[in-house]
């Protein structure tokens, strides 16, 4: 394969799913095209044929953000007077941004059809965003020598963010109703657990309301789906909503540590701490008491990521491309049946 052809078969992975058979049939053309001439032209038209699409821009700025951001980090990060704290925090930030890539061309991606998809992984991507922004910024700014927490908190985060893509990939063979159930139930149990904690304040110092909350919603949620879907929907949706309800618990525990009223903090000091002191204390140990409930989440995430089974292929029979073109584009051909050295598009039906 000379130039064009590898610039071509590059163009042809940005495509989404349901046009990759229109790329495939691109690079067969291309193949029986001899002139080298020819196939530049040929090829060069086909790849302006692809940037014509705009799930193609979509997927192009899904790929570039997470590099952009992890080249942020870099930058930012220069701040840092010790080395091996400031490389800790990039390492951080390039391990979060590897797994979003592999969600766009990787084994986890592209996304599947439907807004169900997309609407599961944005959550993903606001919820571990914002911990991993704010576990950063912690990081950055640790007066002591210890480096322990870094490598946890970046294979925690990036757990919760490959079950998320995993469970909403396109080979993932999960429903648009098995993931809408996952996000409201996980929105459900977490509302259920700030509405208990502001009726009756102050924040659990402990994971006893949480895990109560999340052992019997996730097995309401299961039960019930397993009776109208099976036990695989089931599985996916209950690992979905524990997942959420996680990351919304103690993205609201961060929240009201930071900003809450004083009387929402429990006293975690010794007592002989004064008032003002204590609750200024409690304020930055409370989170760390829920840092056992992000692990319970992250085997959650593992869950998800098992239940994203991939979907069946389709039988390579009924797969078959017709010549010079398949549905939704067509590649025009000169009187010998070769490619003229154009590609046009025709108007898909897809995205």
């Amino acid at each position: 394969m000379n130039g064009g052809g590898w610039v071509l078969a590059g163009a042809v992975r940005l495509l989404p799913a349901p046009r990759r058979d229109w790329g495939a049939a691109m690079l067969a053309e291309l193949d029986g095209i001899g002139p080298a001439g020819e196939r530049r032209r040929f090829a060069a038209g086909c790849v302006a044929a692809i940037l014509t699409r705009p799930a193609v821009w979509r997927r192009v700025g899904y790929a570039l953000l997470p590099l952009v951001v992890a080249g942020f980090v870099v930058r930012w990060s220069a701040a840092i007077g010790w080395a091996p704290r400031r490389w800790g925090v990039v390492a951080f930030a390039l391990l979060l941004a590897a797994v979003a890539e592999l969600g766009v061309f990787g084994p986890l991606g592209p996304v599947g059809a439907g807004w169900a998809a997309r609407a599961t992984r944005l959550v993903a991507y606001a919820l571990v965003g914002v911990l991993a922004v704010e576990a950063g910024w912690f990081m950055a700014h640790q007066t002591n020598a210890d480096l322990g927490g870094e490598p946890v908190l970046a294979v925690v985060f990036a757990g919760f963010l490959a079950g998320a893509l995993a469970v909403t990939g396109h080979r993932a063979a999960v429903t648009a109703r098995t993931l809408l159930t996952g996000l409201a139930g996980g929105f459900g149990l977490a509302g259920v657990w700030a509405a208990l904690v502001l009726l009756d304040p102050p924040v659990p110092a402990d994971l006893g309301l949480a895990v109560v909350l999340l052992g019997t919603g996730l097995a309401g949620i299961g039960l019930a789906v397993e009776r109208r879907r099976g036990p695989a929907a089931a599985w996916t949706a209950a690992a979905t909503a524990g997942t959420v309800a996680v990351l919304l618990i103690f993205n609201l525990v961060t929240v009201l540590s930071a900003a809450g009223a004083d009387d929402l903090i429990p006293h975690l000091l010794p007592p002989l701490v004064p008032a003002r002191a204590q609750v200024a204390g409690s304020r930055i140990e409370l989170p760390d008491h829920y840092l056992w409930l992000l692990l319970l989440g992250w085997f959650l995430a593992l869950a998800q990521w098992a239940a994203a089974r991939p979907a069946r292929e389709p039988d390579a029979g009924a797969a078959a491309v017709p010549t010079g073109g398949v549905p939704g584009g067509s590649l025009r051909l000169g009187s010998s049946g070769r490619a003229a050295g154009r590609c046009r598009p025709g108007r898909p039906r897809g995205p």
